[in-house]
């Protein structure tokens, strides 16, 4: 266990360092992004470019799937199984990628023009974007397993680091948007593609390098498919149900409010994916971990894993999120000036709802590691399919831009509680322990928390009054989530994982001394 949390600390610190210098890209490059552009055409940029990602469903049932195979292989050292199976897995992406162009340039293509709501003379810079968008997605399907395979091997310092890269390259994307004089939108698009092919083929070069034994083989017969599609058959109702929460949701909302929400939209969900990235950079480190001790047949870890990483995930998120949500209107004013409209609801709701779904995400995986997901998708995914019809009729006699938000956060209170009645059914966990240790000390820590927090560090007017709230909230979150939101062998491990765990056990050591 002790080596599993150094390697997890290890991996999670990378992703860290990862995620601190994208969250500095991001609040630069959006910022200047959007003023380059324009909230329209920002906007548009986010529905017409995301309107390709409603294809996405497959890839991504397939990549979960690929890193659940790899993972068992790996843990097994069995390298002839992990070749079949990822030659397999590419066979899949590339008939499918051929299927995703021809449905893209005949009804997707039709959609835009016909059905999206386009200011007046942008239509053929949608349509650039919207080809590039369709390419790119293409090329990132394609690498989609050499990304699955680093991730099943914890190989995620390099992960890390070419995200740095990419970065990087968006900086100057941000500046070229400043110096130069043309249609910004299409050279944004454009640089973007460009980007997207250097990381993809560094991807490629890199795996071909580390991974000496992997070798590609084409099957023709169908009987070697069946086992991956009897996996993915029921994996598509879910992906198919994120997609439409997001990118279907954003096309009905440009039909009915324009590409001005869309940005508005854009921008909340940018905020919301640098802020979850705490979360899901710490599942990434954790998942093989949830998958491997499923295959070595480990009960008691694997329920500890799954227990511990659905607080720590959760609590990740929420205590970096907070303080943004208490001071929501002065950074963004502070980050993006002028403010579209809706901007500071939307976040404020889609970070919510990013809360309720990190909370039993880490029970997904151990779904996944089981392999039986038909019950699962069908009940979780179905609920979440509902998200896009219920919005759209709520759209249709109220037409308020937050309610799709609210939809969501409804929906993922449901699918949360679905996850534990699953996942009692097929593991078997502890549902009473789950709920004890993980629901009980979840609500009873955030009461805690966002009670003092939200009376004494709230609504800031300056940049000091900001760091001293970001800075008490944080330490009250810290300071709560030790002591309520964790048992004792959580805290052990967690203090296993800090690089500066002698400190934090000494401050706890002084802590219980004094309380007895």
């Amino acid at each position: 266990m002790a080596d599993n949390a150094k390697r997890v600390a290890k991996n999670t610190l990378a992703l860290y360092f990862r995620m601190l210098f994208l969250l500095l890209v991001s609040l630069f490059t959006v910022r200047v992004v959007l003023q380059s552009l324009g909230v329209s055409d920002y906007g548009l940029y986010n529905v017409v470019g995301g309107f390709v990602g409603l294809f996405g469903f497959f890839s991504g049932t397939l990549t979960n799937a690929a890193q659940r195979y790899f993972a068992i292989h790996l843990a097994l050292r069995d390298w002839d199984h992990l070749n079949k199976t990822f030659s397999l897995i590419l066979g899949i992406i590339l008939a499918f990628s051929l299927l995703v162009l021809v449905i893209s340039e005949t009804a997707g293509l039709w959609f835009v023009i016909n059905k999206m709501t386009i200011p007046e003379g942008r239509m053929t810079a949608a349509i650039i974007v919207y080809e590039l968008s369709v390419v790119s997605f293409i090329i990132i399907m394609i690498a989609s397993p050499l990304t699955a395979l680093l991730v099943a091997d914890e190989n995620l310092s390099i992960y890390a680091i070419v995200s740095v890269i990419e970065g990087l390259f968006k900086l100057l994307i941000a500046y070229a948007l400043m110096i130069f004089q043309c249609d910004k939108l299409i050279l944004y698009a454009g640089l973007l593609f460009l980007v997207t092919m250097i990381v993809q083929g560094f991807f490629l070069l890199y795996c071909k390098r580390q991974y000496p034994a992997l070798r590609v083989h084409f099957y023709r017969e169908y009987t070697e498919y069946k086992g991956i599609f009897s996996y993915i058959n029921w994996n598509v109702i879910g992906a198919i149900a994120q997609i439409l929460k997001g990118q279907g949701v954003n096309i009905i909302m440009n039909i009915f409010f324009g590409p001005a929400i869309n940005a508005s939209r854009g921008i909340a969900f940018t905020i919301n994916g640098v802020v979850s990235s705490f979360s899901q950079n710490f599942m990434k480190a954790v998942d093989p971990q949830i998958i491997k001790s499923y295959a070595e047949k480990d009960k008691d870890k694997f329920q500890f894993i799954l227990i511990t990483a659905s607080k720590l995930s959760y609590f990740l998120l929420f205590a970096i999120s907070l303080p943004l949500i208490f001071n929501v209107d002065y950074i963004l004013r502070l980050w993006l000036g002028t403010l579209p409209e809706f901007v500071n609801i939307f976040v404020i709701l889609v970070l919510v709802d990013a809360w309720l779904t990190a909370l039993t995400d880490p029970l997904g995986t151990g779904v996944q590691a089981v392999g039986k997901v038909k019950a699962y998708q069908i009940l979780v995914g179905g609920t979440s399919l509902l998200n896009l019809p219920i919005s759209y009729a709520l759209l249709y006699y109220y037409e308020i831009p937050w309610i799709p938000f609210v939809v969501g956060i409804c929906l993922s209170f449901m699918m949360g509680n679905l996850r534990i009645y699953i996942s009692h059914r097929l593991y078997p966990i502890d549902r009473i322990l789950y709920i004890r240790e993980v629901y009980f000390k979840v609500f009873a820590t955030s009461a805690v928390v966002i009670g003092i927090g939200y009376h004494f560090f709230s609504n800031a007017c300056d940049l000091s009054g900001l760091v001293v709230n970001a800075t008490a909230v944080l330490l009250i979150s810290f300071t709560a989530i030790i002591i309520v939101g964790l048992n004792s062998k959580e805290r052990q491990l967690v203090f296993r994982m800090l690089p500066i765990q002698r400190f934090f056990h000494r401050w706890y050591e002084i802590f219980m001394r004094v309380r007895k």
